[in-house]
This record gives structure tokens, sequence and C-alpha cells, in this order.
């Protein structure tokens, strides 16, 4: 992933670069329609079981390791659709085998985004870079 003129670009298996909306819908192994608990203030963001493998396929090692060891974990999450990058809290919950955002979801995204209940979106982990991008996929008539 590179940033170039404000815009993230990406190279395809034969080395051409794209433009974000060159790339494949496939990209985004983290695809779902917000539902009110992942745009709620009081809650963390959670991930499924598979979102999670996911997510453990592509990061550091040593983050992997503190984050199923309950340890919070920063990692940075750029946003394709404005090329910015943020930095978030990932963390497992006290009980249970479940992880997620903590802190940095709601500001940089929920509130900076004005995300809401019924809009789509994609992330992924790049193993290269051990970062997360994100993408509003689709938006609920406002």
């Amino acid at each position: 992933m590179e940033m170039s003129g404000g815009e993230l670009k990406d190279r395809n298996s034969e080395g051409t670069l794209r433009t974000q909306h060159q790339m494949d819908l496939n990209q985004w192994k983290i695809n779902r329609v917000l539902v009110k608990p992942d745009v709620a203030l009081d809650r963390m963001f959670k991930f499924t079981r598979a979102e999670v493998e996911h997510i453990f396929q592509n990061l550091d090692a040593e983050k992997v390791q503190k984050a199923k060891g309950g340890q919070d974990v920063r990692v940075k999450m750029v946003d394709f659709d404005t090329g910015t990058e943020h930095e978030l809290l990932f963390r497992k919950v006290r009980h249970g085998d479940v992880h997620g955002f903590k802190l940095g979801w709601l500001t940089h995204f929920v509130v900076r985004m004005r995300l809401k209940v019924g809009e789509g979106i994609g992330m992924f982990v790049d193993q290269n870079s051990s970062k997360f991008y994100f993408s509003t996929l689709s938006r609920a008539e406002r």
C-alpha cells in the first residue's frame, strides 16, 4: 500500500499500481453492515471469530501474542476514504475469547465519519505493515 497525491494505491499481482476505486471488494476480509453495538458510544467494536482469524494471520507475531494474552495492543488503521492514519487499541475482552477495538474506534471512525447503523464497512490487515485498512463501502439513507 502506498499514498500518492492524497490517494491510496496498491499493486496488483502483476505489479501494476491500482487506485482504491479499482481495487476488488474481495480485499475487504472484514465486511459488515453496522449494527447498533458497532456504533454505540459505550461499547467496543467486536470482531467475529473468522475476522479475528484474519487479523491474527496478518498481524505481526508479537502483537498477536500480546492480544491473545489479554494485553492491549496499539495498531494503526488507514482510512482509505480520507487517506488518514489513526491509532486504535485492539484488545481481548476480560472474559471469553472475543477481541475488538476499544480506544480510537469511536473517535476516529464512528464520530469523525458519522457512521450509522445500516452502513457497510470493510477492513483488512496488510501482512507487510500489520496495519488495518478501512473503507465505508455503503452509506445508509440520511
